[in-house]
């Protein structure tokens, strides 16, 4: 029984996948629109930062910048440290310096995201692939019945042991695939977050 429920509810999943929209990238696992990239110009209304200037080589807002894109720093965390360090430079030095840290922080954030959907693509392929030997155990195993005897029976039991792991691994994959797909998302609010301080800092004293 257990084995029919696993091929009824694969054949629901690819009548669903029948009957949505094709997604853009068909390695992209989650219900969320994938976002391959964010732009600066998407949530920076301050001035822009001044030509050729680069922020890597300016170490204060480097060294920022990646303390506050790690993953695990909440947008809360982040935006305290950002309030922090422009609270510490003069005022006439903010239209220059604000510019180039959100360009940082794009690009950190852009480094994060990027890991973590080559990671959740990974995830897709395999479970795809397990999802392709689980339908081909169940095959084997309805090939061999069950009162089967001798060696066969051996067989289908070793079948058995095997489409039962494939499952359980399939199931796993699926929870994580879960979690983190809405990883991007969360680092795309947090960076609205930091774009509305900074830009809020702008004008301030």
């Amino acid at each position: 029984m257990r084995h029919a429920l696993v091929t009824i509810a694969a054949l629901s999943l690819a009548t669903a996948a029948r009957a949505a929209p094709p997604p853009a990238d068909p390695d992209w696992p989650c219900q969320q629109r994938l976002v391959p990239h964010l732009a600066f110009a998407n949530y920076w209304s301050g001035p822009a930062p001044a030509s050729g200037a680069d922020w890597h080589d300016n170490q204060s807002v480097a060294t920022l910048a990646e303390a506050v894109s790690a993953r695990d720093v909440t947008p809360e965390e982040g935006v305290a440290k950002l309030d922090a360090f422009v609270h510490g430079l003069p005022s006439t030095e903010r239209a220059t310096i604000l510019p180039l840290l959100f360009t940082a922080l794009v690009a950190q954030t852009n480094e994060q995201r990027d890991a973590v959907i080559a990671r959740l693509k990974e995830l897709a392929v395999r479970q795809r692939a397990l999802a392709k030997r689980i339908e081909d155990d169940e095959a084997a195993m309805q090939a061999n019945p069950a009162d089967t005897t001798g060696p066969a029976a051996d067989d289908r039991a070793a079948i058995a042991a095997r489409h039962d792991l494939l499952v359980r691994s399939y199931h796993d994959i699926g929870e994580t695939i879960r979690y983190a797909c809405q990883v991007p998302s969360d680092l795309d609010a947090r960076l609205g977050a930091y774009a509305r301080a900074l830009t809020g800092a702008l004008g301030t004293e």
